[in-house]
């Protein structure tokens, strides 16, 4: 392999390794299990093209060549029998095509079984039966993907056509591998760019109908709230309790934050259920703005909203989030009234901040005191209040007596008697 070879090889495989990455990412953002599927299928592709192509004889001298060859006459099946396992699923064939679904549990089976015994073949024969195998798997896999496209499937015609790229890339790769005849430059760059194409097509396509699958996903809606699209109260729960074993553990403080609409009714008089959940939409939006995405949302119940603010660098900024949220919500809101005009109304809101540690309370307690904080929020001035550790109050956010950082608060509060009492007098010599 000359270095012109050797680059075109190395940045394939380095592009498709980012697809790989991808997907990675993607599994565990997700963790569900068609997206591993997904990742273990593209890592298996990966590996596949890398192992024909050549370069592990060039990039990694040391590994022998026989344990070379034992992978490469047996990715090419394992990969055919992952593949076909993967779009069995993909295709849904078990509840459309019977004719479909036991063609594709017999060729997985089939790769499965006749991959590993190709090791048992005279070596010369080993890897020429491997790639026959495989080509007839992608190929009945193409005829599979096209039936399933003319039943109806839109996304299957993609699948068919990532198939059909599939086919001249592993002729060139088996090619190449059984050192039949030197591939010219460009025939060798040709094969490299349907394997990138080829691979970042299935990946599209994979993360489209994995898509998809969340969406209508039963679990996957329960984790969002359909007219604000923030976390459900269950999935909110949960958070917390995490986020303080988690605060345990790293001993940093942050804080609940609970925003709660009042006497939503009078609204509903005026502009109606569409219009009410506009203002729920509406409310939402403004809240993240201030607290961010990296803080998670979620609505508690139809009035009520809960943020956890897991990182809190210094006491003081309870106090300017709380204001800032207070002064936005309390800003009019223009919603669609029951005529159909457009109108400009404020909501009656409460804002209620309790701090949140790793320990002493549960979340059930936690909620109850951070609603009770933003009910009392409403009376004040600022319609942002602060429970009190000490007296165990709603205080008015603009009066909380805060300190520059809460060890020092902890400090103040571990000792509250000896903070009340007088200073001693020194006394002196007579």
């Amino acid at each position: 392999m000359n270095p012109t070879e050797t680059i075109i090889w190395s940045a394939a495989a380095g592009s498709m390794s980012l697809i790989v990455l991808l997907a990675a990412a993607e599994a565990a953002y997700t963790r569900s299990r068609p997206s591993v599927q997904s990742l273990i299928y593209l890592g298996m592709y990966w590996l596949f093209f890398a192992l024909l192509c050549g370069l592990p004889e060039i990039l990694l001298p040391q590994v022998s060549a026989p344990w070379i060859h034992i992978g490469q006459v047996l990715i090419g099946p394992l990969r055919s029998a992952m593949g076909i396992y993967g779009g069995r699923q993909w295709l849904g064939s078990a509840r459309r095509d019977r004719l479909t679904d036991i063609s594709l549990r017999a060729m997985a089976w089939l790769c499965l079984v006749s991959g590993p015994l190709c090791l048992l073949l005279p070596s010369p024969q080993q890897l020429p039966v491997s790639a026959t195998l495989t080509m007839v798997t992608v190929s009945a896999m193409l005829w599979l993907t096209m039936r399933a496209a003319r039943h109806g499937d839109r996304l299957a015609w993609g699948l068919a056509c990532a198939s059909l790229l599939t086919l001249p890339l592993q002729l060139g790769l088996y090619w190449r591998a059984l050192d039949l005849s030197p591939l010219s430059t460009a025939s060798q760059a040709g094969v490299a760019l349907l394997g990138l194409v080829s691979m970042s097509l299935i990946a599209g396509l994979l993360w489209l109908r994995n898509h998809q699958s969340r969406q209508i996903h039963p679990r996957s809606r329960s984790r969002r709230d359909p007219v604000t699209q923030l976390y459900s109260s269950a999935v909110t729960v949960r958070k917390i309790v995490r986020a303080q074993r988690r605060l345990a553990r790293t001993r940093r403080d942050g804080a609940l934050m609970a925003v709660q609409l009042f006497d939503p009714e009078r609204l509903l008089a005026q502009v109606g259920h569409y219009g009410l959940n506009e203002i729920y939409s509406q409310l939402a939006r403004r809240m993240q703005r201030h607290t961010g995405v990296v803080n998670p949302a979620g609505r508690y119940y139809d009035r009520c909203f809960i943020v956890l603010i897991e990182t809190l660098h210094s006491p003081r900024w309870i106090r300017t989030m709380g204001l800032r949220v207070a002064s936005s919500l309390r800003k009019p809101l223009e919603v669609t009234a029951l005529n159909g005009e457009r109108i400009k109304l404020s909501a009656d809101i409460g804002v209620g901040l309790v701090h949140l540690s790793g320990a002493g309370k549960d979340v059930d307690e936690l909620l109850h005191e951070v609603q009770g904080v933003a009910a009392a929020a409403r009376a004040m001035r600022s319609r942002a209040a602060l429970l009190d550790d000490i007296s165990h109050l709603a205080v008015p956010v603009e009066n909380a007596e805060l300190g520059t950082s809460w060890r020092a608060m902890r400090t103040a509060r571990s000792h509250p008697a000896r903070a009340l009492q007088p200073p001693r007098q020194r006394r002196t010599a007579v």
